[in-house]
């Protein structure tokens, strides 16, 4: 990219020149000889071969390239004084750029979102939204300042951090029979009945049936799929309509289970949860503004 032939400087000293018609008037203002004032205009003159002032009277002014570069320098000037102001007073601007995995984007970051432009209207946050996989590129691609992702990295060349659990409920639709028995009964449901239920299962590979299977093992020992769909979000509805049950975050179920549609199944054994972790480039730690984003919603 080609350096520019002109400064902002100059740029200043035409816009004074053009406003006080002298070149004298415009060195008082700037504190500078009227020479130094004249030069700079000859020198942006020379710079971009035109002739900018026509002499009346005594008094510099403005042809019609100057108006038009008038205009044009105007708003340059005040946008360079506007940067000044900002990032010199302490609390500069902030644009960040965050990629989250899919639950968490879609469940997670809005309300972050809101609390957040409550808190700090003034910043910009863009956020982008895929599998964790895609993440952890656009972290390892410097595209993305931080990743938010459900389980740790599996990235070595990015460094991960626990963010806060994620609970892990077995759920069913309300009309499910072994909803209708803990109804009944006010029992939880056996590791029998769960083992002879009909789940519903992520595709193999995916990050959540790996840490689902990772997490009822202990428990259930293996168990094998009676559907396996591609997204959390349609194993929910899937459920919803009575297709089986299924192991899923309390994030993406909260409203069902708010609304009477799922029912979470009570179990004896202990609390299921999964990690969902930040992940950044090892040259880039999460900034202060970063923090502010995360660290209210930081929990474990």
């Amino acid at each position: 990219m080609a350096a520019l032939r002109f400064s902002l400087r100059q740029l200043e000293l035409f816009s004074t020149v053009a406003r006080t018609g002298s070149t004298s008037a415009a060195g008082e203002e700037a504190a500078l000889s009227q020479s130094a004032v004249s030069s700079a205009v000859n020198e942006l003159e020379q710079t971009l071969g035109v002739t900018l002032f026509d002499r009346v009277s005594k008094r510099l002014v403005l042809n019609d390239a100057g108006r038009a570069l008038q205009e044009r320098a105007t708003r340059l000037i005040w946008d360079a004084r506007a940067i000044e102001r900002e990032f010199s007073g302490g609390h500069p601007p902030c644009h960040l750029k965050v990629a989250a995995s899919t639950t968490i984007g879609n469940y997670l970051i809005p309300r972050i979102l809101a609390d957040y432009q409550t808190s700090y209207p003034e910043r910009r946050v863009d956020t982008h939204i895929g599998n964790s996989h895609e993440v952890i590129r656009l972290v390892s691609e410097a595209r993305a300042d931080v990743g938010i992702i459900e389980g740790p990295s599996p990235a070595a060349d990015l460094v991960s951090h626990k963010w806060r659990d994620d609970e892990l409920l077995i759920v069913a639709s309300a009309h499910d029979s072994l909803a209708v028995t803990q109804r009944e009964s006010g029992q939880p449901v056996s590791c029998k009945q769960l083992r002879d239920a009909n789940w519903l299962f992520r595709e193999e590979g995916s990050g959540t049936r790996d840490a689902v299977r990772s997490a009822l093992y202990p428990y259930l020992g293996p168990l094998t799929p009676q559907t396996v769909l591609g997204s959390s979000e349609a194993i929910k509805y899937a459920v919803e309509l009575g297709l089986g049950i299924s192991c899923l975050s309390r994030i993406l179920v909260q409203c069902m289970l708010d609304k009477g549609t799922l029912i979470e199944l009570r179990t004896d054994f202990p609390r299921v949860t999964r990690p969902l972790s930040i992940v950044s480039h090892p040259t880039r730690p999460p900034s202060a503004a970063m923090s502010d984003f995360l660290d209210p919603y930081r929990t474990g």
